[in-house]
């Protein structure tokens, strides 16, 4: 895991190996909050972060074992 640093607050990532996109990056959803502003980016930095991140998920999901978060974000796609 590695830190995202936006606003000047860390958000948890990590980038795992998802069979049809490669490998991708996944955040949580509390960065995702940061950094919308009712459906819309909160600043042009949001919208170059928000680019970087291929899914987000809830903080406890991100430490699930690679296949299983593979799995999940399948599921939800």
């Amino acid at each position: 895991m590695r830190p995202i640093i936006f606003n000047n607050q860390e958000y948890p990532c990590r980038d795992i190996f998802i069979k049809e996109f490669g490998n991708v990056t996944i955040s949580t959803v509390s960065l995702n909050d940061a950094i919308m502003n009712n459906s819309t980016y909160s600043s042009e930095e949001a919208r170059f972060v928000d680019e970087k991140i291929f899914f987000f998920v809830e903080e406890n999901e991100l430490t699930l074992p690679d296949n299983v978060l593979s799995k999940y974000i399948n599921e939800q796609l």
